[in-house]
């Protein structure tokens, strides 16, 4: 998908959102009337990209299940970091998931703690929103 720069008004020096995430310093140059329009597309982006990203891993979740199908059904908790490593992510991304309750997760005091089963239900059930 290609985004084409956006042009307020007459203005012959406008920026796309790709121009300015190659070089965050240009938007010193951006007129006050332009940001709007480039917030929207902004907006738009990050929404495809969460779209893409659910698709993404629930393409990788149903892999992994498929590779590990002789797991046990009752298995244990797992720690962010263990997660991550499982789904082959950031476990900083885990976290944050579970911060923003887009992952399954609960507290056992300080710990948040996953269980697999539950994160591939959700993430199987996020892919089929998708399509």
């Amino acid at each position: 998908m290609s985004y084409q720069p956006i042009v307020s008004g007459a203005r012959s020096n406008s920026l796309s959102v790709d121009e300015l995430l190659a070089d965050p310093s240009r938007t010193a140059a951006l007129l006050l009337e332009s940001v709007p329009e480039l917030l929207t597309e902004v907006a738009s982006r990050v929404a495809s990209l969460k779209t893409l990203e659910g698709a993404l891993l629930a393409i990788m979740m149903s892999g992994r299940v498929a590779q590990s199908s002789n797991r046990n059904p009752a298995s244990a908790l797992l720690s962010a970091a263990a997660l991550a490593k499982q789904l082959g992510v950031p476990e900083s991304w885990v976290r944050e998931q579970a911060r923003l309750g887009n992952l399954p997760s609960f507290k056992l005091g300080h710990y948040v703690r996953f269980r697999i089963e539950e994160v591939e239900r959700y993430l199987t059930g996020r892919a089929s929103q998708v399509t």
